[in-house]
C-alpha cells in the first residue's frame, strides 16, 4: 500500500499498485524518483501499454492541467518513489502565465486529448522513458517543482521557523526590535537558501500561509521577549510580499494577531520592497490601511531599485532599509560615501527613520554613526538567530547594561 501521508512530497508505491485509474480526476501530478510506471489505456476492455516511463519522467499532468478525467492508468511495475505535484500547484502557474502561453497550452492540450493513438498501438513498439535527453531547463524545471512540494510539506510539518537577527541603535548598540527571517532545514536537503525557496513561494499561493505562520510566531515570541525586556518597547520587523498584501483579510488578520498578544500596532514593522508599487494596485491600498491602523511600514532595499525616489514622491513610508551594498564600499568608495550621506540627510527632512544593513566591522559601525543613522542591523551585532539564542543574547544585554557605573 502507498504511503500517502499529506505531509510528505514523496510518495511510495509497491510493486504492482495502481497510482490512478482512467477517469479518476486530475489531483495529483508526478515526478519519478526511482522505480518504474507502465502508463496503459483501456482498448475494447483490455489494458494496452501507451509506455513505460523511468526516473525523471513526468506523468498524469494532463488532467492536472486541463481538469478532465485522468484518460489513462498508471501502475508501479516495481517499488517506485514518486514526488507528487498539487492541481494547485499547477494551476496556479497557469493562472499566472500570459494568455497566449494559456492559450496555446489548452490547444494543445486539446489535441493531445483528440489523438487516435490506441487505434494503431498495436503497430507502435513501446517507448521505453524519454525519447530524448532531457535539456538543463528541463531538469531545472523538475527540481523546482520538487522543491515547491517538499516546501509544501514543510509547510505542515513545521520546518519553516523564524530565525530573529537584532536591530540596534546606532549609536548606543541597544537592541531596539528583530527582524524576522524564514529559515528552514530540509530533511532531504539540508539547510535550504531562504532565497531559493522564498521566490518559489512568491510565485505560488504558498506565501500566504507561510506569511500567515511568520506574522503568528514572530508576534508570540516578540511577547516572551519584551517580558525579557520589559523597561523597554521591543519592536519586529516583517517582510510582507504583495501577494500578501493583496488577500482582502491581510489586514484583519494581522489585526487579530496583535489583539491576541496585547501588542501595539507600531511594535509591527512590515517591509515591503518596491514591488509593492508596481505589481498589484490592491496591495498597495491594503498597505495604506495598515499605515492609517499605526503599523509602521518601510521601504526594503532602498537605493537597489529603479524608481525609490519616485515612489516615496507618490507614497508616504515611515522609513527605510539601506541596502547592504553601500556598507560594504563606504570605507572605499568617496562616491558611495556621499550618496549615503544625501540619502540619510534626505530621511531626516522626509522625517522618515532609517535602517542600514550589512554592518559587519567596527570601522563601517563608526562611518555610519557619523553619518547619522538611527538603526543598523548586521553580523557585527549578532547574525540571525532560533528564538532561544535570541532570548539569551538579550538576557546577556541586560547583565552588561546592568553592569555598568
Amino acid at each position: 500500500m502507498s504511503n500517502w501521508g499529506s505531509s510528505s512530497a514523496l510518495k511510495h508505491f509497491q510493486m504492482g499498485e495502481t497510482i490512478f485509474s482512467e477517469g479518476d480526476p486530475g489531483d495529483w501530478a508526478y515526478i519519478i524518483e526511482s522505480g518504474r510506471v507502465e502508463v496503459a489505456v483501456s482498448d475494447n476492455g483490455q489494458p494496452r501499454t501507451l509506455r513505460i516511463l523511468t526516473s525523471g519522467d513526468v506523468l498524469g499532468e494532463m488532467a492536472v492541467m486541463d481538469t478532465a478525467p485522468r484518460s489513462a492508468s498508471a501502475k508501479a511495475l516495481e517499488e517506485t518513489v514518486c514526488v507528487a505535484i498539487s492541481s494547485q500547484q499547477i494551476s496556479d502557474r497557469v493562472q499566472d502565465a500570459d494568455p497566449v502561453v494559456k492559450l496555446l497550452v489548452n490547444t494543445l492540450l486539446h489535441r493531445i486529448r483528440n489523438t487516435s493513438q490506441v487505434a494503431s498501438l498495436s503497430h507502435l513498439k513501446i517507448p521505453i522513458g524519454r525519447q530524448e535527453p532531457s535539456s538543463e531547463e528541463d531538469d531545472k524545471g523538475l527540481d523546482k517543482m520538487r522543491l515547491e512540494s517538499e516546501l509544501r510539506a514543510a509547510l505542515d510539518n513545521q520546518q519553516l521557523r523564524p530565525h530573529y537577527q537584532p536591530l540596534v541603535n546606532i549609536q548606543t548598540c541597544q537592541i531596539l526590535g528583530f527582524e524576522a527571517l524564514i529559515r528552514w532545514f530540509s530533511p532531504t536537503r539540508g539547510h535550504v537558501s531562504p532565497g531559493e525557496f522564498t521566490s518559489i513561494a512568491e510565485e505560488t499561493s504558498l506565501i500566504i500561509p507561510i506569511g500567515q505562520q511568520t506574522i503568528e510566531q514572530a508576534c508570540r515570541d516578540l511577547v516572551q521577549l519584551q517580558a525579557v525586556c520589559p523597561n523597554s518597547s521591543l519592536f519586529m520587523s516583517i517582510n510582507v510580499a504583495p501577494r500578501q498584501l493583496s488577500e482582502t483579510d491581510f489586514l484583519n488578520d494581522l489585526q487579530a494577531v496583535t489583539n491576541q498578544y496585547a501588542l501595539e500596532p507600531s511594535q509591527i514593522k512590515l517591509e515591503v520592497t518596491e514591488r509593492v508599487f508596481m505589481e498589484d494596485p490592491d496591495a498597495l491600498a491594503t498597505l495604506k490601511e495598515c499605515r492609517q491602523a499605526g503599523f509602521y511600514v518601510a521601504l526594503d532595499d532602498f537605493g537597489t531599485g529603479f524608481s525609490s525616489l519616485n515612489y516615496l514622491t507618490r507614497f508616504e513610508v515611515d522609513g527605510f532599509k539601506i541596502d547592504r551594498a553601500f556598507v560594504q564600499e563606504i570605507l572605499t568608495n568617496q562616491r558611495t560615501q556621499v550618496l549615503l550621506t544625501s540619502m540619510l540627510a534626505m530621511a531626516r527632512g522626509l522625517g522618515m527613520q532609517t535602517v542600514v544593513e550589512g554592518i559587519e566591522s567596527q570601522e563601517q559601525l563608526e562611518a555610519l554613526q557619523q553619518s547619522g543613522c538611527d538603526i543598523g542591523q548586521g553580523y557585527l551585532f549578532g547574525k540571525p538567530l532560533p528564538f532561544d539564542a535570541v532570548k539569551q543574547l538579550l538576557n546577556q544585554e541586560l547583565v552588561h547594561n546592568s553592569s555598568k557605573p
